[in-house]
C-alpha cells in the first residue's frame, strides 16, 4: 500500500497508427483512442533526476523552435498494468511513460512501482 497518495492517474494505452509516410512509430500513437483504465491510487512528485534548480522543467530551443518539457516521477501501487509504450493521465494532462515501469518488492507491505512520465509542449 502506497504510503502517501496525491492523485489519481489513469493509464492510457493508444493504439500505433501509421503517419503520412509509412512510419509506425512511439511518436504515430493514436491518444485519442487509447484504452482507459483506472482511475489508480498514486503518488506524483517532480522527478528526482531533473529536479535542482529548475523543478523539473527543462527548456530547449531547436531548429528556432522552443519546446518546454517537465518530467514526473509516479509512485503506484505494485502489479499496476502500466508499460513503457503507454502514457499517464494526471489531472487532465498526459504524461508519457519514459522508460520501463519499475517494480520494488514488498518488503514490509511497502512495495510499489515507480514510473518517469514526460510532457512536452511545442
Amino acid at each position: 500500500m502506497l504510503p502517501i497518495v496525491t492523485d489519481q492517474v489513469y493509464v492510457l494505452r493508444p493504439p500505433v497508427v501509421t503517419d503520412a509516410h509509412g512510419n509506425r512509430s512511439r511518436s504515430t500513437k493514436d491518444w485519442e483512442n487509447a484504452t482507459r483504465t483506472g482511475p489508480f491510487d498514486a503518488c506524483v512528485q517532480p522527478d528526482s533526476a531533473t529536479l535542482g534548480a529548475s523543478l523539473a522543467t527543462k527548456e530547449e530551443r531547436r531548429g528556432g523552435r522552443e519546446q518546454l518539457s517537465k518530467s514526473v516521477q509516479v509512485f503506484l501501487q505494485p502489479g499496476t498494468d502500466v508499460l513503457a509504450t503507454d502514457g499517464l493521465e494526471i489531472g487532465g494532462r498526459i504524461w508519457q511513460v519514459n522508460g520501463e515501469p519499475f517494480e520494488l518488492p514488498d518488503v514490509g507491505g511497502l512495495g510499489h512501482m515507480i514510473c518517469k512520465g514526460d510532457w512536452i509542449e511545442g
